[in-house]
């Protein structure tokens, strides 16, 4: 056993270099990998067709909306009938979530709240 134990030792004494040559290789190309992985997962999902229709429908109306504002991707709405809100229209004309206070409506839309506010509104500033 010991003449076996002789021959791995110089085979991995004389291998060395090649050998964290080949390791490192493998470790740049992994990292290579991930980096080119995520790089795929990055790319801008397509802009969806916003409707204003759908959005004013949902919410009563045009005219059912007195003032808004935007953070984020939040679109704060004050509404003179909060009972005209049709929550299920909501959500299908492409909002991600909502929150229902008593001055005011907040639409949570991911992504692209900036360019809903201008769909429906044609500023991106409040109109209060």
């Amino acid at each position: 056993m010991n003449n076996t134990q002789n021959q791995v030792n110089d085979f991995l004494a004389s291998n060395a270099w090649w050998m964290a040559l080949a390791l490192a290789v493998l470790i740049l190309l992994v990292i290579l990998l991930i980096v080119l992985s995520g790089r795929k997962r990055k790319k801008k999902q397509p802009v969806r067709q916003i409707e204003a229709s759908k959005y004013y429908e949902a919410l009563g109306g045009a005219d059912n909306v007195i003032s808004h504002s935007r953070t984020g991707s939040r679109i704060a709405l004050v509404l003179k009938d909060y009972d005209a809100i049709d929550k299920e229209k909501i959500k299908e004309a492409g909002v991600d979530g909502f929150i229902k206070m008593s001055e005011k409506l907040v639409l949570v839309i991911k992504g692209d709240a900036e360019a809903v506010e201008q769909a429906l509104f044609g500023s991106n500033e409040e109109d209060a």
